[in-house]
């Protein structure tokens, strides 16, 4: 019958460790089925929250692209750690159950062991090292230093993003090989979020320790940067855990032995997770105790074993999946802002704000400085604050020097492209100008040119701020008409990529026609708006005066092929090699581009330029003194 008793299982814990693991493998999988959605591992990471915590109250900007949810789970996190216990590393934390399945495995292979005395107490200091070094490159950059060698996010990221091979690789090996020779290798000494969980531990000396920076600094003046609160937290914690391993006043639960009931059994000890030697105490006041509650389930004798002297064993996976939740819908509900800036005296200054929604491109801290950087030069815009989880932004103004519309309109980047148009087309372009809604963001205007490059009539796109978005489309008559560019306008989804590399994107753009205008424009005139014209002197252009210099004109239809401007440049160094071609200028004309080589008529001749012109190869110079062949791409009518 004790035999049956003893192969109880922890339901509570095993449910929400494996719940975790199917939500991981659910998240690894769906972008095989479901290629629009980008799996997020960081969604409800507890650690990245305190970091970019620590980062807001440091520079009023959340690290990278941190939400108001994983600081909501972090803070959860502290609580739990002070109210009950180190919840979440015994029930959620995917590190500390594959490290603690990893050890079971290590166990029967008798390879593990738990390491003791001052071996142990000393490799306790590596996770507050890390803890240290993790913190001060985080608030210092407001990117996440931890992505760096996280084991957790390198492996199910695939080694992408912000991961350093050289820090995620070792990480990684030092936690599956640690972990099977050693008990809980990662928790116990490299781990930096179980060096918080531990500071937690000692919330009143670590309290008492912050309460006394502040007053130093904010209220008798000294200069103390916070790296050095940072140290002292770390280092107390660090003397704290090494020295007693043990709790003080927190965490409020403990596992509580009944004497008069134990049969002294051991088996408590066997099955604790952190080898705890349980069964020699009657309140169980270790450090690395963290509420499984492993012991009381395999407990052979009823009500030996106890949560606060009471059969509560069901509490603490309660509370984790409570606290979570409370913290999920909190962070949901309310957002701190990933940037929060202002700028110059508000005194005497009328203070408006807009805020506008749907903003793709917010979507890091590095998005939100580069649009913060922006419109600091803006003239009258006295701060803004940034939201990366609803893309949204809010900008402060001084209404006396700008209004609204003049926010919205310096908010606004415009967008000019080449769609389909390959150098060739008839011999005026037409255009339409239309309002498109839900087009304000530079993303949502890529989405459109891509939509409008499904027409192969459509030449260009270029848009400019209104409101609506105002949007003028060139293309060629011949081949498409308005219709078919509001039916491409109007499509809700566009289909990027191909194969296993396709993405289905929402875009529910709406067609205004108010103020819808159309007409044609000579093609040298479409020419000049979006393909960029070449004028490069050299060879001491400046020197020679114009009765010493002729102009050689050729037609050159090339140079209103946009695949072809990249080759600009070399055929310019090329004939630079002539000493006697001074200026290279490519123009459009209503009867087509033409291309004026300047040259000096004492030094080269039309014949010695034809023959360079006609060459099969072009002489190259690069800017690092080295020159090279290339072929000449172009073909001229000579």
């Amino acid at each position: 019958m004790a035999n049956k008793k003893q192969s109880r299982v922890n339901y509570y814990r095993i449910t929400l460790q494996w719940g975790v693991f199917i939500l991981l493998i659910y998240m690894l999988i769906r972008p095989i089925f479901d290629k629009n959605y980008g799996a997020d591992f960081e969604a409800f990471c507890p650690f990245g929250g305190m970091q970019s915590l620590a980062s807001y109250f440091s520079s009023h900007s959340l690290a990278c692209s941190m939400t108001t949810v994983q600081i909501a789970l972090g803070i959860a996190l502290l609580l739990a750690v002070v109210f009950f216990s180190k919840l979440f590393c015994s029930y959620i934390c995917p590190i500390g159950t594959f490290s603690e399945w990893l050890g079971s495995l290590g166990r029967k292979a008798k390879m593990h062991i738990t390491l003791k005395g001052n071996v142990d107490r000393a490799l306790r200091l590596l996770k507050y090292a890390l803890l240290y070094v993790t913190f001060y490159f985080t608030v210092t950059a407001s990117e996440l230093f931890c992505r760096k060698f996280d084991p957790f996010y390198a492996s199910f990221t695939g080694f992408s993003g912000d991961v350093d091979l050289w820090y995620a690789i070792p990480a990684i090996l030092l936690t599956i090989v640690g972990s099977f020779f050693i008990r809980q290798f990662w928790c116990k000494y490299l781990c930096p979020l179980g060096a918080i969980t531990n500071i937690a531990v000692y919330a009143l000396p670590a309290a008492a320790i912050t309460l006394l920076w502040v007053l130093l600094t904010s209220v008798a003046g000294l200069t103390i940067p916070w790296p050095w609160l940072l140290g002292v937290l770390c280092l107390t914690g660090f003397l704290f855990e090494a020295t007693t391993l043990k709790f003080l006043v927190f965490p409020s639960l403990r596992i509580t032995r009944h004497d008069d009931l134990c049969t002294h059994c051991r088996i408590c000890d066997k099955k604790c997770p952190m080898a705890i030697p349980i069964s020699t105490v009657e309140t169980v006041n270790h450090i690395d105790c963290h509420l499984c509650v492993d012991c009381v389930v395999k407990c052979p004798e009823k009500g030996a074993l106890t949560v606060n002297k009471r059969n509560l064993r069901w509490l603490p996976s309660a509370a984790t999946v409570v606290l979570i939740a409370v913290a999920i819908t909190v962070g949901t509900y309310y957002e701190l802002p990933t940037i929060s800036e202002n700028w110059g005296d508000i005194k005497g200054k009328t203070v408006k704000s807009i805020q506008m929604d749907g903003l793709k491109n917010i979507k890091c801290f590095g998005s939100s400085r580069s649009f913060a950087n922006h419109m600091k030069e803006i003239k009258g815009v006295l701060g803004v604050e940034t939201f990366v989880k609803h893309k949204r932004v809010i900008v402060y103004f001084d209404e006396s020097v700008i209004n609204s519309e003049g926010v919205k309109a310096a908010i606004f980047s415009p967008l000019s492209e080449i769609i389909n148009f390959s150098g060739k087309t008839s011999d005026r372009v037409s255009f339409v100008k239309l309002g498109i809604d839900r087009c304000f963001d530079p993303n949502d205007q890529s989405y459109l040119g891509e939509l409008l490059r499904k027409d192969k009539g459509v030449l260009a796109l270029s848009t400019h701020f209104g409101e609506p978005v105002q949007a003028t489309i060139y293309f060629d008559a011949a081949l498409t008409n308005e219709n078919n560019i509001k039916v491409a306008v109007s499509k809700e989804e566009l289909v990027l990529g191909e194969g296993s590399e396709q993405t289905t994107i929402k875009t529910g753009f709406v067609v205004n026609e108010k103020g819808k205008t159309s007409g044609e424009i000579p093609v040298n005139e479409f020419l000049n708006l979006f393909i960029a014209t070449t004028d490069v002197s050299f060879n001491k252009f400046e020197s020679y005066t114009n009765d010493k210099m002729s102009v050689y004109e050729l037609p050159f239809a090339q140079a209103a092929d946009p695949e072809m401007q990249q080759w600009m440049p070399f055929l310019v160094s090329h004939a630079s090699n002539d000493n006697g071609i001074v200026r290279i200028q490519t123009v459009f004309r209503e009867e087509g581009p033409v291309i004026k080589i300047w040259f000096v008529n004492s030094l080269t001749t039309v014949e010695k330029i034809n023959s360079m012109l006609k060459a099969t190869e072009f002489t190259v110079h690069y800017p690092n003194k080295t020159s090279k062949k290339v072929k000449n791409p172009f073909t001229f009518n000579l």
